[in-house]
């Protein structure tokens, strides 16, 4: 249990008839990477809603650690160590990549937000900044508006700004998406070291990233965890085969 960093009990969460979520238990361990995967309308982001805060659950848990986060709100589960990269971009979109990251950073670190004439001056939040861009190749874009970077470069800052907030574990939904061949081998390799200090709960749709990313994979239909496994217990799985890899 002390290798666990964020664990899931029995979540279940139903519009009307439509059951989104179904009893679904899962946890993420210390160093490693455990992915999410579904066709669309399987309930993936409905479950991410409900563990980053966003959605409330009708019945289930979410721990962090030891620490029931079930009903904190979604500042408070952040402010803990829930670090998520969102599948649509929230990033300030007039402001240059390098202001995003100090933006997250200083929301890390508790600042106020009044006066950002002198928060972008602040020397020590201009240095984190661009050490996190610079660990994802991306400060050669520091400078530039985020409204002019590319689908693929505003994911990755997506990334960089979820880093800033010194996560405990970090949730990636669709981080490869847009992102042209060498971008998304780099991420691949990036998110290989990442998961040694951070583990992560990913969804992705590309299969082969998910196959060479991923410790364990559990498989969302319906709003159901049909299988759990590693990569080869899920490529050898019929059922996962007929739910969603297709034979």
């Amino acid at each position: 249990m002390t290798d666990t960093v964020l664990r899931i009990e029995t979540l279940n969460k139903s519009f009307g008839a439509l059951v989104a979520t179904d009893n679904v238990s899962f946890d993420v361990k210390k160093g490693e990477i455990h992915t999410l995967i579904g066709p669309n309308g399987a309930g993936k982001s409905t479950l991410i809603a409900q563990i980053t805060g966003w959605l409330k659950p009708d019945s289930g848990t979410v721990w962090l650690g030891s620490k029931n986060i079930s009903n904190l709100s979604v500042a408070k589960r952040s402010r803990l160590g829930l670090g998520r990269s969102f599948q649509v971009s929230c990033l300030a979109m007039e402001l240059s990549a390098r202001r995003n990251v100090m933006l997250a950073v200083q929301s890390q670190q508790g600042s106020s937000f009044h006066f950002w004439k002198a928060i972008s001056t602040d020397k020590s939040l201009t240095e984190a900044a661009d050490k996190i861009l610079a660990t994802l190749n991306i400060l050669d874009f520091a400078d530039t508006r985020t409204s002019e970077l590319s689908h693929g470069k505003r994911r990755e800052l997506e990334v960089a700004c979820a880093l800033a907030l010194k996560p405990k574990i970090l949730l990636l939904d669709e981080p490869m998406a847009g992102l042209d061949p060498a971008s998304t081998a780099g991420l691949i390799s990036f998110l290989e070291q990442l998961k040694i200090d951070i583990p992560i709960l990913l969804i992705e749709h590309d299969m082969d990233a998910v196959f060479r990313l991923s410790d364990r994979i559990s498989v969302l239909l319906y709003g159901k965890i049909v299988f759990s496994g590693t990569p080869d217990e899920i490529q050898a799985s019929s059922i996962v085969r007929e739910a969603y890899l297709g034979q």
